[in-house]
């Protein structure tokens, strides 16, 4: 069964241009996606394409014109109070908190605003300082107004953590944070979901969602464009691997013999004066082709100097989705 299940979705917003002209804009319009118990999925589009829209639904924060979302089993429409009990939220790390107030503090007073008792929410807020790592830093008892923006992060990931939810909606929550914050919140979100917890997270950084992600779901202008795991998109637009070998004492036949058992979609042979060069585009699973290359260079007599192998990121699917990319590493 899905954490999370959305279907048809749509939402509709009334623009104003003008004095009196107004203009509907469809934010959503009809998208389709699940989301697994303890998975990693990651929602991916250009600006304005319906992402945080999306996770508004999902946090009862706004209400969908069309189709149905449930989290937790629960009807985001019908079941709002249930959902809300499931969720734990960050649409923006540098919103809702109060800027005298220190880390703990406005933890403390957010789970009071809960319904959490004093002594439950002074212990839960210290738990999650030293979770996010603002314990360590030394920072729990600093203002608000204080903190860096990859601290601010970490607070607004601890204070959606604080009910101890099954689902976890972060909007971008490592926009704009130095290298080290940014890796620290990756490794935050794995391990949450190792927990058993459910997360959907948006954001810009391909590399960044390839290491985390199980699953994407891209959405362009409102609609779903693609959905799988990187690997099956990777498969599914026919996107290739460079593969570049520099042998010695290359035999007579072994060109041949690639040629014959490799799905290439390309090849060039640069002769270095005593070495060969052999450059490839292949259409293949990496372990596919890992494993066929072994076979190939241990059954000949050729001497290999030198081995690479580019595979297509998740970056080369979405530019070639959403920005008419080619599907080529080159």
């Amino acid at each position: 069964m899905s954490t999370v299940l959305v279907r048809d979705l749509k939402k509709f917003y009334e623009v104003r241009e003008g004095f009196r002209k107004r203009r509907v804009v469809e934010a959503l319009r009809g998208i389709s996606f699940s989301v697994g118990r303890g998975e990693i999925h990651a929602m991916l589009g250009p600006n304005g394409a319906g992402k945080t829209t999306t996770i508004k639904i999902l946090a009862t924060l706004l209400l969908p014109d069309g189709g149905e979302a449930y989290v937790a089993g629960f009807d985001v429409v019908k079941q709002a109070d249930e959902v809300r009990r499931r969720v734990g939220i960050s649409l923006d790390v540098s919103k809702g908190f109060y800027p005298s107030l220190s880390g703990y503090e406005n933890l403390v007073f957010y789970g009071l605003l809960k319904g959490f008792s004093i002594s439950y929410s002074r212990r839960r807020a210290k738990e999650l300082l030293e979770l996010v790592g603002l314990e360590g830093m030394k920072a729990s008892y600093n203002p608000y107004f204080t903190y860096s923006l990859g601290m601010r992060a970490k607070l607004s990931i601890a204070k959606a953590l604080f009910s101890d939810p099954e689902v976890l909606l972060l909007d971008e929550p490592t926009l704009g944070l130095d290298v080290e914050s940014a890796r620290m919140i990756r490794k935050l979100i794995t391990e949450l979901a190792k927990d058993g917890k459910t997360v959907l997270i948006t954001g810009h950084n391909m590399y960044e969602i390839e290491e985390v992600a199980q699953s994407v779901t891209i959405i362009n202008n409102g609609v779903v464009v693609a959905s799988g795991t990187p690997e099956q998109l990777k498969l599914k637009f026919g996107l290739l691997y460079k593969v570049s070998i520099l042998l010695r004492d290359v035999g007579k036949d072994f060109i041949g013999v690639v040629k014959s058992s490799l799905p290439l979609e390309g090849m060039s042979v640069e002769d270095l004066g005593g070495s060969l060069r052999i450059t490839m585009y292949v259409r293949s699973r990496r372990e596919e082709l890992v494993q066929t290359l072994l076979n190939l260079l241990e059954r000949s007599n050729t001497k290999v100097l030198d081995i690479s192998i580019k595979e297509p990121t998740l970056e080369d699917v979405y530019v070639g989705l959403v920005g008419g990319g080619v599907y080529r590493v080159t």
